[in-house]
């Protein structure tokens, strides 16, 4: 049996919309903010351990 480390793209779904547009912090603190935030971390961890499904040329 074959484990493969990285999650494929399909699995993890697509974002519709920014996480930031109903943030509370938006208003006060964006774009400074996004360099703090946890939410954004947390994307951004998951998808470097995606691999694309689509063909790359």
């Amino acid at each position: 049996m074959t484990y493969y480390r990285f999650r494929f793209d399909f699995e993890i779904g697509n974002l519709v919309k920014s996480p930031c547009r109903e943030c509370e912090r938006r208003r006060r603190e964006f774009p400074r903010c996004i360099d703090t935030c946890e939410l954004l971390d947390r994307i951004h961890a998951m998808l470097a351990q995606t691999r694309s499904c689509t063909r790359e040329s």
